[in-house]
């Protein structure tokens, strides 16, 4: 049996998500026939930060189904997301334009993930400066 190919240098992103937005996304992943829920979202950021030559699987036509994809029952479910290190670092610097701290990935994507499946409530309130003129006096 040959192991699977390899899908090039990755980050690894740990993202804290509410139970609803995680359901949502096991969902879009089935019915986007992508082989996990993990592999979808690397997919759907791929697109996300405009490097869609870094998608994976939502450009094939047929792929294994995620049916035994399970959800934890609890308020919050983690999932891991391993995008290419190219959408990993896209990433980081949107995080940042967005007032997070450098090095805070992880609730951007989270934000972005929420967006995605129609739930904006979950997302965090945008935190971008905005520049302002200073009042004459």
């Amino acid at each position: 049996m040959a192991g699977r190919p390899s899908k090039g240098e990755r980050g690894a992103h740990m993202v804290k998500l509410h139970q609803d937005v995680t359901q949502r996304l096991v969902r879009r992943a089935r019915k986007a026939g992508a082989s996990s829920v993990s592999q979808y979202t690397a997919d759907v950021l791929a697109m996300h930060v405009g490097l869609p030559e870094y998608v994976v699987e939502l450009n094939q036509m047929t792929i294994q189904s995620t049916s035994g994809s399970r959800i934890r029952k609890s308020p919050h479910t983690k999932l891991m997301v391993r995008p290419h290190h190219a959408v990993s670092a896209a990433l980081g610097r949107l995080a940042v334009d967005s007032g997070l701290p450098p090095g805070h990935v992880s609730p951007y994507i989270a934000d972005v993930l929420a967006q995605h499946v129609g739930l904006p409530e979950y997302a965090r309130p945008t935190a971008r400066k905005e520049e302002v003129l200073p009042l004459a006096i």
